[in-house]
């Protein structure tokens, strides 16, 4: 079954498409932009809560057509439903099961590997669809993972293994090798896109498959992305504000302002899971930058990247089709 986009799921009546989509994009509202905090009942040495908070998705007006939502969103409506069940809901664990049923109908059989592919084509990064990306496989697997230690049976152990499959294939296109070692793709394009939020959050996944599952090969790849972040984290902090990616645009491309609070939740999570002070001091550096002057100026340059990404775009089209 085609899959519908997330940010063509219409929300107001009475909007027209185009409008409703600009507005939920520059007030970063609507479907998936739920808040996203740190996961209240995540620990840092076992596998329990998920790292950020997905409850908001479980009530989102999308979460009941499961066959509308594209895959990420539906692992992370899962995730949504574990959180609920740590914090003792009744029934929770039954909708969570029934989610990883879901996830797992909707995979790509590929081989010793899981695939959910992204089915759309992303203008912004030239990447055409079908597409794979580091953020659902890794989601996926720490579903799977949490799925496994809630009900003993190994085959979530087995299917959280063919998430992470393709992290330690050789010649993966979700593992960017780079001279300061392995980046993880959200968006495996080129340029290097190395989107910093996806970045980060697949990292989760390999660290639940060590955690959970006793995985040494993802913890390795968890501690040289690690490693590799410490590196390369300088190249995302404009010293006022964080980048989104750093494919060469333009314009840079800036966080949008939630995407921006992200990066700071998810350099917390990452403090608390490495205890490495220097997670610590970028999170609170990158939390200084977020106020109003910043989050004016991070718009207005959105805005400035939005019109000449439109134009890029519209060229690349039109080559394409051509």
């Amino acid at each position: 079954m085609a899959e519908t986009p997330l940010h063509e799921i219409r929300t107001l009546r009475g909007v027209p498409a185009p409008v409703e989509r600009a507005l939920n994009a520059a007030l970063s509202r609507g479907p998936g932009y739920e808040p996203t905090p740190i996961g209240p009942a995540f620990q840092e040495r076992e596998v329990s809560g998920y790292y950020i908070d997905f409850r908001a998705k479980t009530t989102s007006p999308t979460a009941g057509d499961l066959d509308a939502l594209p895959a990420t969103p539906l692992i992370q409506l899962a995730l949504g439903w574990w959180e609920r069940h740590c914090a003792g809901e009744a029934g929770a664990l039954d909708r969570f099961l029934g989610l990883c049923s879901s996830i797992e109908d909707r995979a790509d059989d590929a081989g010793d590997e899981l695939h959910w592919p992204i089915r759309t084509t992303v203008t912004k990064y030239r990447l055409v669809a079908p597409w794979l990306s580091a953020l659902p496989q890794a989601q996926a697997a720490s579903v799977f993972v949490r799925a496994r230690l809630a009900t003993g049976e190994e085959r979530y152990a087995e299917l959280a293994q063919a998430a992470v499959g393709p992290f330690t294939r050789p010649g993966s296109p979700l593992v960017a090798d780079t001279p300061e070692g392995p980046v993880l793709e959200e968006a495996p394009c080129f340029p290097a896109a190395h989107i910093l939020n996806g970045w980060m959050s697949a990292s989760w996944g390999l660290w639940d498959v060590h955690l959970g599952l006793g995985d040494a090969a993802c913890g390795a790849l968890f501690r040289a992305t690690i490693d590799c972040l410490r590196s390369r984290l300088a190249t995302y902090d404009t010293g006022w504000w964080s980048l989104y990616s750093v494919y060469p645009h333009a314009v840079r491309d800036l966080a949008k302002p939630i995407y921006h609070r992200f990066h700071v939740a998810q350099l917390q999570v990452l403090h608390r899971l490495t205890r490495e002070e220097w997670l610590g001091a970028a999170a609170e550096r990158w939390a200084a930058y977020d106020r109003p002057s910043n989050r004016v100026r991070a718009l207005t340059q959105k805005g400035a990247f939005t019109v000449a990404d439109g134009m890029r775009r519209r060229r690349w089209s039109a080559a394409a089709a051509g």
